[in-house]
């Protein structure tokens, strides 16, 4: 496999494991990495995802990473902070890719490539016999609605690529995620001695729950997990509805862990703190079925 390929699947890989997937999702992305994998010419692949509307965003994302890794001025000392920087910014697309397409929806958009050079490739060995009818050569009402419809499509993409690529800074979402974390960690230890003003902890839930919103509106769908079950048991032990002592105060520490975990892309098996985390997001739910 060459540089530049494995490059582009492992950045997707990357990005899968930040989205929490359904097994339906999960054969839909293998078949978007298949594909890419078996392709002859990444490059090209990428450049006719870009024309087609369910692919078109998450194929721009691509497009950067796939110029910047074959460009002649990669800097190998920043190699690892980039990739991490183009996996983040494929998860957003990636998820908005499989709310619309299902696996046999992927296929059919990528089928036709496929298709039209198999076709290609049949026709240049048959010699014409016959001259084309002048007819088909006339444009018709469809044919200049459909030609309006794909330059428009054409031109979106154009200035999409120039403003979408500054939606969303990872670097600014990465710090203030980050930021408050030795203070919660802090907060956590004081908890359980029960040193917690109540107008603390409301800034706290505040802050946190702001975190969860904004993970969710990118499609950091495990960060906003994390945030909201940490954010809801600071709620009931703010309205004296669940008991603080120490396993509760490390259930809610291992959200916080997964959270750095991901925003940092440590490279540690955290699955015990997800399911530690998810328990008590579990635990918390069942609470507010009980009221």
């Amino acid at each position: 496999m060459n540089f530049f390929k494995q490059y582009i699947l492992q950045a997707l890989s990357l990005a899968t494991n930040n989205l929490r997937l359904s097994p339906d999702r999960v054969e839909t992305v293998a078949y978007l990495k298949d594909y890419l994998n078996n392709s002859e010419d990444i490059e090209k692949e990428i450049a006719m995802m870009k024309t087609k509307t369910e692919l078109s965003k998450f194929a721009i994302k691509l497009g950067e990473a796939y110029k910047f890794v074959s460009g002649s001025n990669v800097d190998f000392l920043k190699l690892t902070d980039v990739f991490k920087e183009h996996s983040n910014n494929l998860i957003v697309e990636l998820s908005n890719v499989l709310d619309m397409v299902t696996t046999e929806k992927l296929k059919e958009i990528l089928a036709p490539v496929i298709n039209e050079e198999e076709l290609a490739i049949d026709l240049g060995d048959i010699e014409s016999t016959k001259n084309i009818p002048t007819q088909l050569y006339e444009e018709t009402s469809n044919d200049k609605k459909e030609s309006e419809e794909i330059d428009s499509l054409k031109e979106e993409l154009i200035l999409e690529e120039v403003t979408e690529h500054d939606k969303f800074d990872f670097a600014d979402f990465e710090e203030k995620i980050l930021k408050p974390v030795s203070k919660l960690e802090k907060m956590l230890k004081e908890l359980e001695a029960d040193n917690v003003p109540d107008e603390d902890l409301k800034k706290f839930i505040s802050l946190i729950k702001k975190h969860a919103e904004i993970s969710e509106e990118i499609g950091f769908n495990i960060l906003a997990e994390m945030h909201t079950v940490l954010y809801t048991a600071l709620m009931k032990v703010q309205n004296k509805e669940v008991m603080v002592d120490k396993k509760l105060v490390e259930s809610m520490r291992a959200c916080l862990i997964v959270i750095v975990a991901i925003v940092r892309s440590k490279d540690v098996d955290i699955t015990n703190y997800i399911n530690r985390a998810e328990k008590l997001g579990k635990y918390l739910e069942s609470l507010s079925k009980e009221k």
